[in-house]
């Protein structure tokens, strides 16, 4: 069944695809549809007529809600990074410790990749090949994200809870061990689970940098 942009509100509330999420905002249908194709065909791979394909209305509809299929790609990985900063800002911003602080960032950062792991295995792939001012300001945003975790380091180096050596080095690889699970893990029938993945990577992440 082909439906228009104007048709919107007769719409709403009906499923109008077998793939198609069960929500009552079209902007927000075809975040998700394109989400799930991204990682199912891969982000070059899928053009926005798949997407509305799958939503069962005209491709003219999506651009009446995005101009482009990279903005699509922009704002779920801005949404995706977005969730990451929030879930961990709060360690930055405590008074903590350098090893709850450390392990507080490791447990919330996993817990993020692997709850909306698609839109993360995109991030990860795409994010270095894209350019413009959107995709510098996340970089930016990310570069910033690694700094915080390295003065988190550089404050446990000069408690003596961490050993010396290069802060950026050790929280560039703390970060690639939480990104990589994305790779690794199954979904959330797996074993381990979720929270067990993020226990696991920060006592690794504590063990790496601490003083033995």
């Amino acid at each position: 069944m082909i439906v228009d942009a104007g048709k919107d509100n007769r719409q709403r509330g009906r499923k109008t695809g077998a793939q198609a999420p069960e929500v009552n905002d079209r902007r927000e249908q075809i975040l998700q549809t394109a989400q799930k194709l991204f990682a199912e065909q891969g982000f070059r791979e899928t053009n926005l007529n798949d997407v509305a394909e799958q939503l069962g209305f005209r491709r003219q509809a999506v651009y009446h809600y995005f101009t482009s299929k990279d903005e699509i790609l922009y704002e779920l990985m801005e949404r995706a990074g977005q969730a990451v900063i929030q879930a961990t800002e709060q360690m930055f911003d405590k008074d903590l410790a350098p090893d709850v602080a450390l392990a507080g960032v490791v447990r919330s950062h996993v817990r993020q990749v692997l709850s909306d792991i698609d839109i993360f295995r995109i991030q990860f792939t795409e994010l270095n090949k894209l350019s413009g001012e959107r995709a510098d300001k996340m970089r930016a945003e990310q570069a910033s994200y690694v700094r915080s975790i390295a003065k988190i380091i550089t404050a446990g180096q000069k408690a003596g809870l961490f050993r010396k050596a290069h802060a950026m080095t050790q929280a560039l690889l703390v970060i690639g061990m939480c990104n990589w699970t994305s790779e690794w893990f199954r979904g959330r029938r797996s074993h381990p689970s979720i929270d067990e993945v993020a226990d696991y990577a920060a006592q690794l992440a504590i063990s790496g940098v601490s003083v033995h």
